[in-house]
């Protein structure tokens, strides 16, 4: 976490998760969450009460994810996602030759680290917990054995003949895992995978530090779901009402990008969508510099579209990256097309105001000019994926698109897809639901395929906090109605630049930094 931050002192090693070590964090935790609760009965001013609160929500969120998740234990990804050696390769904060050198560190630590794997997870996980694990590993693997050799030939001989040790021996600690992982993790697979209500009542409590009772989670959730598919069907018979959403949904397709011309077209789009922002006076955007539109790295090509902005702290690498998945040259011809139809134009834009502008990029922006290293530290997954799924429907209520009913369409549909989420999440984990239950929810509200709509469902059972896209863009957007209500004076911009300019702390506290103690309910 700290190297993929910019501080590259800790670059090629790779943490400890044994069953001690991890107990000692547990303790850890305690004691610096015991000397805050001491801190917070002081009287402080309100910069250092947020920074506090950010501390406080950090501590709770790790304790959270190694007592009551129990992730270490319970998703085999958890340990095989610190094997990335993505930033290493991608990011130009140093000669290559060091780069990879610090690579080699890391792959000569894989034994000992696979051992810690093999002491600290159960042996019987759920079965979509062991999906992602085995996927983590095929994707670790083949990022050793095909993606790290391309960059061998750019670097000394010294340096490559190290690598290549390494790696050739990290590859065969990967394969070996990858076969335990089919002959004796597999057979032992059950459904079993909920947080139970009280567990799940914590972690809203960590994430937001506001608790937020379950049965009034259910109702925003459910009254947000029912507004917005009355207004998606309506929006589907405004474009043709003989058709069914399903089928407008299909004529939408129908405006493709070319192979060749995709990634050009999707830079051109940043700049348009870039240019309103600023036109409109929407929010700040405190850079002339821009993300870097690229082809989706071979690891990364399950993503549609994602941003990959540098960490924090970063001093040399500045650049950020927003990743477009082409289609592959191996593929048929009608698989082409049926990928291009999948990023038709409409959607892209839709998927570009949530990563670029102004979603995750430009919230980047901003964060790079907060001083606070507290607040630079941590980033809450409600406020960040919250500000970029509110920033899709807002951006129309700001009239881009002109109007255009196909935008408010895909806007709808990305919005019926984190709703189901929402909801999803609850049900599987406090209300009895299985993932199944949930591919149905999806694809009867959501109005996705089986494919699509199976995937989302399991994703919820191991990250449970995907409910914070809908639940976040829900609390930025009453924070905005009650701040107007006492500013009556300021723009849409100054709200932005003020809420952005916190960073990304839980929304409980940013509300309470920006309205008072009496800020009143966040929902």
């Amino acid at each position: 976490m700290a190297t993929s931050a910019g501080l590259h002192r800790f670059d090629g090693r790779l943490p400890n998760y044994s069953p001690p070590a991890l107990k000692r964090r547990k303790a850890e935790i305690r004691r610096h969450l015991r000397a805050i609760d001491l801190l917070a009965k002081q009287e402080l001013p309100a910069a250092l009460r947020l920074e506090l609160g950010v501390l406080r929500g950090m501590l709770l969120m790790e304790r959270f994810k190694l007592e009551d998740q129990r992730e270490p234990q319970t998703l085999p990804s958890y340990f095989l996602f610190r094997l990335s050696i993505v930033n290493y390769l991608l990011r130009n904060y140093a000669p290559l030759d060091r780069r990879l050198r610090a690579v080699a560190r890391l792959q000569s630590q894989v034994p000992r680290y696979l051992q810690q794997f093999r002491a600290t997870v159960d042996r019987r996980l759920a079965d979509t917990h062991y999906e992602m694990g085995e996927m983590a590993a095929g994707g670790m693997l083949d990022a050793y054995q095909r993606e790290l050799p391309e960059h061998l030939a750019k670097v000394s001989a010294g340096t490559r003949r190290l690598v290549e040790r390494t790696n050739q021996a990290a590859i065969n600690e990967l394969k070996v895992l990858v076969h335990e992982l089919e002959s004796k993790f597999k057979p032992q697979i059950k459904p079993d995978f909920a947080l139970g209500t009280r567990k799940y009542e914590r972690m809203i409590r960590a994430e937001h530090l506001a608790p937020i009772p379950i049965d009034r989670l259910l109702e925003v959730g459910v009254a947000d779901l029912r507004a917005n598919k009355a207004q998606f069907l309506e929006t589907a018979a405004k474009i043709d009402a003989s058709k069914t959403p399903n089928q407008v949904i299909e004529t939408i397709s129908k405006d493709p990008p070319k192979a060749e011309t995709l990634i050009d077209d999707t830079r051109e789009m940043l700049e348009e969508i870039r240019e309103y922002l600023i036109d409109h006076d929407v929010v700040s955007v405190p850079s002339e510099e821009r993300a870097r539109v690229i082809e989706t790295p071979r690891f990364y090509r399950f993503a549609t579209a994602a941003m990959n902005s540098p960490g924090s702290f970063e001093k040399v690498a500045k650049e950020a990256f927003y990743y477009v998945t082409p289609v592959e040259d191996s593929w048929p011809p009608e698989k082409q097309e049926e990928w291009l139809r999948h990023l038709n134009y409409t959607s892209l834009r839709n998927i570009s105001v949530h990563e670029c502008y102004p979603g995750h990029y430009v919230h980047f922006l901003h964060r790079r000019r907060v001083k606070s290293t507290v607040l630079r530290s941590y980033y809450s997954y409600a406020f960040t994926e919250g500000w970029a799924h509110y920033c899709e429907e807002m951006m129309i209520e700001q009239g881009f698109g002109n109007g255009d009913p196909r935008l408010r369409m895909a806007q709808l549909q990305d919005a019926l897809l984190r709703d189901c989420r929402y909801i999803s999440s609850i049900r599987m984990h406090t209300g009895g639901w299985t993932w199944e239950d949930a591919t149905r929810f999806f694809m009867g509200n959501a109005f996705l395929d089986r494919l699509p709509a199976e995937r989302e469902a399991k994703r919820g059972t191991w990250d449970p906090e995907y409910l914070n896209y809908t639940l976040g863009k829900l609390m930025i957007k009453k924070l905005r109605a009650d701040w107007f209500a006492r500013h009556r004076d300021v723009s849409l911009r100054e709200f932005h630049d003020t809420l952005l300019a916190l960073g990304a702390p839980p929304l409980g506290l940013a509300r309470e930094h920006l309205l008072g103690s009496g800020a009143g309910p966040p929902l």
